[in-house]
């Protein structure tokens, strides 16, 4: 069920491998005990066009969304935005003295009652 969506700009691909950046926020979600592995989908979307500030080329973003069950409650809600935000700094340190990353996470719960899922990966890897 959780998902995390980085959306980036295009410019980032010149300094880091995005890969490595999603196995990151992917394996800090997975240390969080409320976050199945079954159920975690972690995906990028590439910006092609942004404007960022006053528009100057060097600047890159990184925004994340996690969008998880809101049956947790708000606090393990913050413990996994807060581990997927370490990730993302521990990857970015070196590279954010060297240019400007605007980085944002946001987490969004999603109401269970609104949502019918079905998952096939949670039966597959149960009979591994």
């Amino acid at each position: 069920m959780p998902h995390i969506i980085v959306e980036y700009s295009s410019n980032l691909e010149d300094c880091l491998v995005v890969d490595q950046l999603l196995r990151s926020i992917h394996e800090a979600a997975l240390t969080h005990p409320t976050i199945p592995l079954a159920g975690l989908r972690t995906r990028a979307e590439r910006r092609e066009n942004y404007l960022i500030a006053d528009g100057n080329p060097r600047y890159m973003f990184i925004a994340i969304v996690i969008r998880l069950n809101g049956d947790r409650g708000d606090g393990p809600m913050i413990e996994v935005r807060d581990l997927v935000m370490d990730a993302c700094q521990g990857i970015l340190s070196d590279l954010q003295t060297e240019v400007p990353i605007a980085l944002s996470v946001e987490v969004q719960g999603i109401n269970s009652k609104l949502r019918i899922n079905e998952n096939g990966v949670r039966s597959y890897m149960e009979k591994l």
